[in-house]
Formats: C-alpha cells, structure tokens, sequence
C-alpha cells in the first residue's frame, strides 16, 4: 500500500475543514524509536449505504502517516454514492469490495479473513480515527498485551465533536465486563492476532452486541489495558443502531442478557451442584417427617 499524504489524497470538498479534511497526523519515521519495525496494523471497515460519512471515514484512516498500514473495506453492495468514494481512495488501499453479504459481522470476518496485521481493529462507515490514533497504538505493542481500549468522544451528525476525559482506570477485567456493566467503546478497542486466532477469528452475528460478545471471548484470556490516548470517534444519528435513546437501550438490554448466558454458563457446575444438595436436604428431611411434611414445605411459585 502507498504512503498517503494530504497532498497526495484527492481533495477535500471546499465546505469540509480540519481532520481528516484539511489537516493530517505528523508523518512517522520507517523505523520506531527503538529501531525496530512499526507493528502492521489492519484496520477493517464494512460499509453498507453510508456515503454520506464513508469519505470522512477513509481520510481518518489513510492519513494517520503510519508507515505500515494495511486498510480493507468490505462493501455489502452499496446502492448510494459509497462506491464512487471508495474508487476515489482505490491506490491507497490494500483491498476493497462491494458485492451482497450477510450483513456487517460478515463484512468484518471476510476481511479479517483476508489481513496479515499484527494488530486489528474495524472502524465503521459511520466512525472515524482520532489523529495520531495508530501512533500512540502502536506505542503500547508489546510481549504479553493483547487488546487495547483508548478514549473515544462522540461526533454528531452535525459533525459536532462532544470530548470525553480519558478512563481513570488501568485496565478491564473479566468480572468488570460481566458484573460491572461496564461497556467498552467499539471504535477505540484494538487487539492482536494472538487473542484473534485464540478464541476463534470471528465475530458474531449478533446485530447489536457483536463486539460487546468479542471482548467477552477476549476477557477469558486477558485483561483488557486502559489507554489515555483518544483514539477514535463514534458517530450519533438517527440511522446508526444505538443512535437513538431506544435503540441505546436495546444495546444495554441486550449486554445484560449476554452478560446473563455467561454468568450461568460458568457457574453452571455450581448451580447444579446447588440445586442437588437443595434436592437431597428435602428429601433426607422427608424421610424423617415424612413425604407429606416435605410437600408442604416446598414454595409454590407466583404465577
């Protein structure tokens, strides 16, 4: 893929100001400070009737100036003006598509499927990389970390950015995700083809909490590293999945009843267990007083 710089892009339109449009990361040097190669990074996006924001989108990515960038965009047949943007943006990228799929979990799989980057991560048509997001990624890339959570700020539709203070915490853990309630930012979490692989190279196809289902593999491994850094920015309007009050709602509705199936899941040897002693104290208790007193004591259930 070729190193693409303000000038080098195709222009911004007149109207369009500051980052990605008029402004660009600091162009990095080949090698780290340390000397060693900068860790590939693959950055996947899948695209669906999103031109409105996809341009934006792509700029946030190609102009990060990170030497060893490998950019995928999974187009589901796009019927608006996604393609001709993306044709636009053809050179720089490593590969691209449009053709019917099987909806956005699909998108993002088949072009992880097709990527060589130590570090991965998707960013959507609707969302767009913080400057120096890559920079300050690649930064934290050592033996023994695994995924990444960095600040995110909302962009509305508007292009209004709302900025949030970073995390005051180090690091996610499993009993976080999973008693906590606490939510991790899609469009700020990056990982390493290390965890990838280890719990499967996929993501779900469930329509709300894919990624909230991802960190959950994820947190079985490792903890999750809390950066400072503002990494990216998700986007609110009325056609995004969580961009409404209700459709937020559905996301959190949805967390907890994934947060259920697991809970059980993992203590599914101990309910079990419980429910058994639970069964052989009444019934020990039965022989004792007899199967007519243990009747009794059994609570009848609301209805």
């Amino acid at each position: 893929m070729c190193y693409p710089t303000l000038n080098t892009l195709p222009p911004s339109p007149v109207s369009k100001t500051d980052w990605p449009w008029t402004d660009e990361s600091p162009q990095l040097p080949k090698t780290m400070p340390n000397g060693s190669q900068w860790p590939r990074i693959t950055i996947v996006t899948p695209s669906y009737n999103q031109g409105q924001y996809l341009e934006e989108t792509i700029r946030s990515v190609l102009l990060q100036g990170y030497p060893n960038l490998e950019y995928i965009i999974i187009d589901g047949g796009s019927t608006d003006k996604s393609v001709e943007i993306i044709k636009k943006y053809e050179p720089w990228l490593t590969y691209w598509q449009s053709k019917k799929d099987n909806g956005q979990s699909d998108a993002i799989n088949q072009g992880f499927a097709l990527s060589t980057g130590k570090i991965m991560g998707w960013v959507n048509s609707d969302d767009i990389l913080a400057k120096q997001a890559l920079y300050h990624l690649a930064l934290y890339y050592q033996p023994g970390l695994n995924w990444w959570n960095g600040t995110a700020s909302q962009i509305m539709q508007d292009g209004t950015i709302i900025l949030r203070d970073p995390q005051q915490i180090s690091h996610v853990t499993r009993n976080d995700l999973l008693h906590a309630r606490k939510i991790i930012t899609q469009i700020s979490t990056f990982w390493t083809r290390e965890i990838w692989n280890q719990v499967g190279s996929y993501v779900s196809d469930r329509n709300l909490v894919m990624d909230y289902e991802l960190w959950l593999r994820f947190s079985q491994l490792t903890n999750c590293l809390i950066i400072p850094e503002r990494l990216g920015f998700f986007r609110t309007h009325f056609q995004a999945k969580t961009g409404t009050v209700e459709g937020f709602k559905r996301y959190l509705s949805e967390c907890d009843r994934l947060r259920l199936q697991e809970y059980i899941k993992e203590r599914q040897p101990f309910i079990i267990r419980a429910i058994l002693i639970n069964f052989w104290t009444r019934f020990s208790y039965s022989k004792i007083y007899g199967w007519k007193t243990w009747l009794m004591k059994i609570p009848i259930p609301y209805v």
